[in-house]
């Protein structure tokens, strides 16, 4: 047991009496008004979400919360709800703002489940994470009807309601822009109409890359560097795509790298919610050691390395909730059979 009964409200710790994958399945199993509640603190706590988030998102007050806290830590999972009831206009208004976040949240996952195309020279693997109930992160795909390989992986700024609508936007301009022929026209476009949709202090940051004929063109705007692991030197080298983030300036000007692509040569791209896990002392997890863990799997399948980048990054927080969302792609240059 947990003693909280001096503890300042905001480090009182959560017992682990269940995981939070275990938490969030009892939130989003709870159909009754106070005991959905209940459950939602415990999830959002669990999290690492302060008591002043938690009582806006769900109108209780910080004393309530911490009670409930209390309660959880000390009756278990079983035990602790109480039918405390909000006013009735605060029940009703919550009631509406968790349905409607529920609904966001569903159509988000729909919509940021891509499916893989298949192409006869490519091996591609791709996994996302959310922080929070809607993700800020996003990966998506166009193989046109020639054959070549368009791809993004992207990242706006910010959290919650806002970081999703610019997600939404953000795939539906690659969707409708990405058969051009001309990558910096596709960026150039999409920061533009970012820039006019004007969602406040929100952008995105983007990678787009292109795959044909054994070369791989590359556009950055904002994102963290790729890993290239050259097949025939065994080696990984950095890629660094300058650019700013989509929105934050009309005009700018973007560059784009071409790279050759041999069979064997892999790319790893990522978020920057991967470099900034944090263990339990607080220290990050960081580009070289990420690099490092790369390098150990990068001659195998993309869902080999993107199994093995997971394991050692939940390992490295051992509990700690995501403060970020965490987006990992792999692209890698096959032999001639066709991606499964």
């Amino acid at each position: 047991m947990i003693n909280t009964t001096h503890t300042p409200e905001g480090f009182i710790p959560l017992a682990d009496t269940l995981s939070r994958n275990e938490i969030f399945d009892r939130y989003r199993q709870t159909r009754g008004g106070a005991a959905r509640t209940h459950w939602q603190i415990i999830y959002l706590k669990s999290q690492g979400k302060h008591s002043q988030d938690i009582s806006e998102v769900t109108g209780y007050s910080l004393s309530m919360i911490r009670e409930i806290i209390i309660r959880y830590n000390e009756e278990g999972p079983d035990d602790f709800i109480e039918d405390i009831a909000l006013p009735d206009q605060q029940s009703s208004d919550y009631l509406r703002k968790s349905n409607e976040l529920d609904s966001a949240r569903q159509a988000q996952q729909e919509m940021l489940a891509p499916i893989i195309p298949s192409h006869p020279e490519l091996k591609i693997d791709a996994f996302l994470k959310s922080a929070t109930e809607l993700s800020g992160d996003y990966y998506d795909f166009f193989l046109s009807k020639q054959g070549v390989m368009t791809l993004t992986i992207g990242d706006a700024t910010g959290h919650g309601t806002t970081a999703g609508m610019m997600v939404a936007a953000t795939k539906a301009l690659f969707q409708g822009s990405a058969h051009d022929c001309d990558l910096l026209g596709i960026i150039r476009g999409m920061s533009k109409t970012i820039k006019c949709v004007n969602l406040p202090s929100t952008f995105m940051h983007l990678t787009l890359a292109r795959y044909e004929d054994g070369i791989l063109k590359l556009v950055g705007a904002g994102m963290p560097p790729l890993f290239m692991y050259r097949a025939s030197s065994k080696t990984v080298e950095d890629i660094i795509l300058k650019g700013m983030p989509l929105g934050s300036y009309t005009d700018f000007p973007y560059e784009q790298i071409e790279i050759p692509f041999a069979v064997g040569d892999t790319v790893f791209f990522m978020s920057d919610g991967l470099l900034d896990l944090l263990s339990p002392s607080g220290e990050m997890f960081q580009i070289d050691r990420v690099r490092r863990i790369f390098s150990e799997a990068a001659h195998r399948s993309p869902n080999e390395i993107i199994a093995h980048i997971r394991k050692a990054g939940v390992a490295w927080r051992a509990g700690r909730p995501l403060k970020d969302d965490v987006t990992l792609l792999v692209l890698q240059r096959s032999n001639g059979h066709a991606n499964s």
